[in-house]
């Protein structure tokens, strides 16, 4: 007689039952045999790979990732658990780690489709397009059908106006896979551009009516529906929207950023230290022959988000005599080594002439990742944000020079809370009209401390000024950093394909000079009751006119 091992033989036919769930798609059924087999004392990658998946599709990415850990341990190297630990990654925003597993698993199977995609998402929402665009690309030649690498290359071709374009692939991607958010959002985008507000409007609401719409493309859904409204005089509907997306957001992102570690709070923390603050500390009397790095110029570009900071710099990088950089980091590894406490302040205020050489060396190296040449050019820093980080600048880099970008707070206070961005630790603090409000308040405040406590050379440069009068304050900016006019700075929208897709501005400068973003908070006063009177003082200071 043969002897049967019916533990073995049941083991297989679970794990046969549990493949053959996730074959037919039917994640939930995988989800619940798999979480019974492993109480049951089953290990096999098969099972907490599936239960894997089915927390992951739930939206437990924690929890989803701890059994494709337990999986890899058993199956290494293996390109399905590696992209499937990359998408939880993407959803827990840690991207870099994401993208490292994507490249891990195209490192071991260069033909998988997904993974290419996957890699593209995570380019993007790291601010690397280009190669973005690339890996949907390479996703598409392996896979001529991979309908989510089709609408995102339309939603690519919307953010640069390419309106044809997006609209062909979006519809193509359609065909594919009906109802795809991506798709169906990069039509409206081009709709909102050609101003077919009610055409945007009607495939939005369609988007919204899907019950299985993840939150994510809910909250963006919203926002381009605000602006759909908005588009079409109903300001009542679209402020609505705006805020039931931010609300969408703040739901998704609350628990990652507690009080006590959020970007407010670390804004009051650099006031209370700089009001004590000795000037004479901040005064860099050491060496700075390597502070310019070979510029002709070095000039920082700042102030607060949606300041017009990403117009001036591509009127600027249209002129021969000027390279730029929008938003690469460039001062994020100094920041968190010298900025987040007050003994990293201290240390900065005290570096001698090594420690000032070498953190300048990490600066330029960083700039030149970027493939950016800087060398004879004025070379332009753009990251609205580093006005939190002044005195680095100051003290590593006292030849530079500032512009400091400002438009009327309530202009800018109602597009940050109404403009879609990636949601981090300084961008939640935008989800709430009072926060926001508030937020700008505090940072235009620290950076008053600054400027009274640092050794900085600052330009302040109006967006409405230069809406107004072009060329004169172009001129004006150009003295200032010292370069002559050029009349291919007229032409600066030509060049915008540079900016950085992720910028809610990014469709807007690639149109010729307007004056409709001027003055926009009036048609909402009513609406932001709430932030009119923290910005008041502001409003006053700039000298906007207070009604």
């Amino acid at each position: 007689m043969v002897s049967v091992d019916t533990g073995q033989n049941r083991n297989e036919e679970t794990v046969a039952q549990i493949s053959a769930a996730i074959d037919r798609g039917d994640l939930s059924n995988a989800g619940r045999l798999s979480n019974q087999a492993i109480n049951q004392g089953l290990r096999h990658p098969i099972v907490f790979n599936a239960r894997g998946l089915a927390l992951q599709a739930s939206g437990y990415h924690q929890e989803a990732l701890k059994d494709f850990e337990a999986a890899a341990a058993m199956l290494p190297r293996n390109p399905t658990l590696l992209n499937a630990m990359g998408v939880s990654l993407l959803s827990l925003t840690r991207v870099p780690e994401a993208l490292k597993h994507f490249d891990a698993a195209l490192a071991v199977d260069p033909r998988h489709a997904p993974s290419h995609f996957r890699r593209g998402l995570a380019q993007a929402l790291l601010g690397d397009h280009d190669l973005a665009e690339t890996s949907y690309k390479k996703a598409l030649a392996l896979d001529p059908n991979h309908a989510d690498a089709i609408a995102s290359l339309a939603s690519i071709a919307a953010r640069k106006r390419q309106n044809e374009l997006a609209r062909q692939l979006a519809q193509r991607a359609l065909s594919l896979k009906p109802g795809d958010p991506t798709a169906t959002y990069a039509l409206a985008m081009v709709d909102n551009a050609e101003r077919n507000h009610e055409g945007a409007e009607a495939k939005l609401r369609a988007m919204l009516s899907d019950a299985r719409i993840r939150p994510q493309s809910r909250a963006g859904a919203l926002g381009l529906l605000g602006d759909a409204l908005d588009g079409q005089g109903r300001y009542d509907e679209a402020f609505e929207c705006y805020v039931k997306e931010n609300a969408e957001l703040r739901q998704g992102s609350a628990g990652q950023f507690a009080e006590g570690s959020r970007a407010a709070d670390s804004v009051r923390h650099l006031t209370d230290y700089f009001r004590t603050a000795d000037a004479a500390q901040w005064v860099n009397s050491g060496s700075d022959a390597e502070a310019d790095g070979g510029t002709a110029q070095h000039i920082f570009l700042l102030g607060f988000m949606r300041s017009g900071t990403t117009l001036l710099e591509q009127v600027l990088a249209s002129n021969p005599n000027v390279v730029a950089t929008e938003e690469k980091g460039t001062l994020n590894e100094p920041g968190r080594v010298f900025m987040t406490s007050a003994e990293g302040l201290d240390t900065l205020a005290s570096l001698d002439d090594f420690a000032l050489r070498h953190n300048r060396k990490a600066y330029w190296e960083h700039v030149r990742k970027q493939g950016v040449d800087v060398k004879g050019k004025v070379y332009v820093d753009k990251q609205p944000l580093n006005t939190l980080k002044l005195p680095l600048i100051a003290k590593l880099f006292p030849k530079a020079k500032v512009l400091f970008a400002l438009r009327d707070p309530r202009d800018v206070v109602f597009s940050c809370f109404r403009r879609h961005f990636r949601v981090n630790v300084m961008m939640f603090e935008f989800l709430d009209l009072k926060d926001s409000a508030t937020f700008y308040a505090d940072i235009m405040g620290l950076a008053e401390l600054y400027r009274a406590k640092l050794p900085l050379n600052v330009f302040e440069h109006r967006y409405e000024d230069m809406v107004a009068d072009f060329e004169g304050r172009v001129r004006a900016v150009c003295d200032f950093i010292g370069i002559p006019w050029s009349d291919s700075m007229r032409e600066f929208n030509k060049l915008a394909p540079a900016v950085d897709l992720r910028s809610p501005s990014a469709a807007q400068v690639r149109r010729p000079l307007y004056s409709e973003a001027i003055g926009q908070w009036r048609r909402y006063a009513p609406h932001l009751a709430p932030a009119l009177p923290i910005l008041a003082p502001w409003v006053e200071k700039f000298g906007y006119p207070s009604e």
